[in-house]
């Protein structure tokens, strides 16, 4: 492993506002609010039930326009932090504060920024959200209340109860997809209050006793992606994975028929021996070769050549993600290749370089800590 010289430089952290239960967080943060827009919070008068509950951030990602952080906590709240145009200027670290708080009824199980976002319009600052029970929220990230601009309900056709998205992917800027219970399905942005355009089983029937007598994905598909788009093609292949460690790979942006499913569960427990419970990420490379399959409970990430399909061509080993939480990574173009960031439940990043130019394990080719036991929201700088 090679020695980080890079050296990633802290320019911004939420500090130990969120390091707390949820009713001590409350109190940090309206004090926050209080100093950075001169207006007095009003909190709750009850919070008790709040104690002792850790009031940690279940996800954080950039907006597309990287302006802004939209983050998820265990209290049921999407918060929106707008980074100051000065923050690479400022000698030493600067504290975030919320600019918008959004609390919701219900645990939020999935959250996605519309692809436009742009700060300088308001009207593209959007977010979707899934809460348990409910229908499909549209929000405006700007609004100084949750209130959604639209809704859009995925209910059983059969017993008229709620399905509950475990996974999100916007298609285009006027459709999205929603991952369920052996359920893909496709939504027009601009029916509000209707339900799918059209509904994708992954198996061909539930009724059967086999669930869909071994033929095709089943399970809760927690996991969506789409393939980076060639000069020659329109739309990539959509990537799903499910709680029960299965892969499906769909033609036209999973408009087209089914290209192949597979089990990695073999690859992953004896093959490659990084274990694992559930996909929770799947992710392409910039070039749209090579799919990245992430799960929780793991302490690797499988990387497969979709030319052929089920071919495990490496593996990443060290990742330290043996929890139910989802820990996610980051992929990208670099000088060496494709690089692979990811996070780990000691606070420590690590890095893999060139991925997908040998077979068989690789050890990660350098890390460094980004939490020293203060599990917030930070930004650092790669110099």
């Amino acid at each position: 492993m090679e020695q980080n010289s890079r050296g990633p430089r802290l320019v911004a952290s939420t500090s130990d506002t969120y390091c707390c239960s949820i009713a001590n967080s409350k109190v940090r943060e309206s004090k926050l609010q209080e100093v950075q827009f001169g207006e007095e919070v009003n909190l709750p008068a009850d919070m008790r039930d709040e104690e002792f509950e850790s009031n940690y951030f279940k996800s954080a990602q950039w907006s597309p326009d990287g302006t802004s952080l939209i983050t998820s906590n265990e209290d049921n709240t999407i918060r929106t932090f707008i980074l100051p145009p000065t923050l690479l200027e400022s000698p030493s670290p600067i504290t975030l504060t919320p600019y918008t708080i959004h609390t919701h009824p219900t645990s939020i199980n999935c959250l996605t920024s519309y692809p436009l976002f742009s700060l300088s319009d308001p009207t593209t600052t959007l977010y979707l959200s899934t809460g348990i029970d409910l229908p499909i929220r549209l929000t405006n990230a700007l609004s100084p209340n949750p209130t959604s601009i639209s809704s859009y309900p995925l209910i059983s056709p059969t017993t008229e109860a709620y399905y509950t998205p475990s996974s999100l992917l916007w298609s285009s800027p006027g459709h999205f997809l929603a991952g369920t219970d052996c359920l893909i399905a496709l939504f027009d942005v601009s029916r509000n209050g209707e339900g799918p355009l059209s509904r994708m089983p992954t198996i061909p029937s539930k009724r059967h006793k086999m669930k869909g007598g071994g033929v095709g994905m089943r399970g809760i598909v927690s996991a969506l992606s789409m393939q980076p788009s060639s000069e020659n093609m329109e739309a990539g292949m959509l990537a799903a994975g499910t709680w029960t460690r299965w892969v499906g790979l769909y033609d036209m942006g999973g408009m087209g028929g089914t290209v192949a499913t597979w089990s990695i569960g073999e690859a992953a427990d004896k093959d490659a021996g990084v274990g694992g419970t559930g996909i929770t990420q799947t992710t392409w490379s910039p070039c749209g070769r090579y799919l990245f399959v992430v799960e929780r409970q793991s302490r690797g990430v499988l990387v497969y050549d979709v030319r052929v399909t089920g071919k495990l061509v490496c593996w990443l080993e060290g990742r330290q993600a043996e929890t139910n939480q989802r820990l996610g990574v980051d992929i990208f173009g670099a000088e060496k290749g494709t690089e692979i960031w990811a996070g780990g439940t000691d606070g420590i990043v690590r890095a893999w370089e060139g991925v997908g130019l040998s077979e068989g394990a690789q050890e990660r080719s350098w890390q460094w800590e980004a939490h020293g036991g203060n599990f917030g929201s930070e930004l650092y700088l790669d110099n």
